[in-house]
């Protein structure tokens, strides 16, 4: 019964067509090691720092988080703000793209969860997810 709805779905699939030159940027640049884990660090907190984000990441080098913030503030993913304090602070929110884009992970996340993804162990980015009851 399992093996008919697969190739159903198989049969269903193999009939659409998708473009995916529209990808061509945006998918560079969130396919790269940090950047969901930026989004998701961002995101889970509201804002951050640089050096939250430092230590949230723990291996991320200072060059290529540098760079990886770069990238997403040029995709227009996350915002940075300097606050006028002394001396000037920097934060990075998520724009409205990249809250759209946050909460299109979770399922991604759930499937991963699902199908034999597993937390790092001390991992300090969390999802929220709701269990069905």
């Amino acid at each position: 019964k399992l093996l008919q709805r697969e190739e159903i779905s198989l049969e269903k699939l193999s009939h659409e067509q998708i473009c995916f030159c529209p990808l061509h940027g945006i998918l560079d640049t969130i396919s790269k090691k940090w950047a969901l884990m930026v989004i998701a660090v961002v995101g889970n907190s509201g804002s951050a720092g640089f050096n939250e984000l430092k230590r949230a990441l723990c291996n991320v080098s200072s060059k290529t988080l540098s760079n990886t913030l770069k990238d997403l503030e040029a995709q227009n993913l996350v915002e940075r703000r300097v606050e006028d304090t002394m001396p000037p602070t920097v934060h990075y929110y998520l724009t409205v793209s990249g809250w759209e884009l946050r909460e299109l992970l979770i399922p991604l996340l759930e499937w991963v969860q699902k199908n034999g993804g597993h937390e790092e162990e001390g991992c300090p980015i969390h999802v929220k997810m709701e269990k069905e009851v």
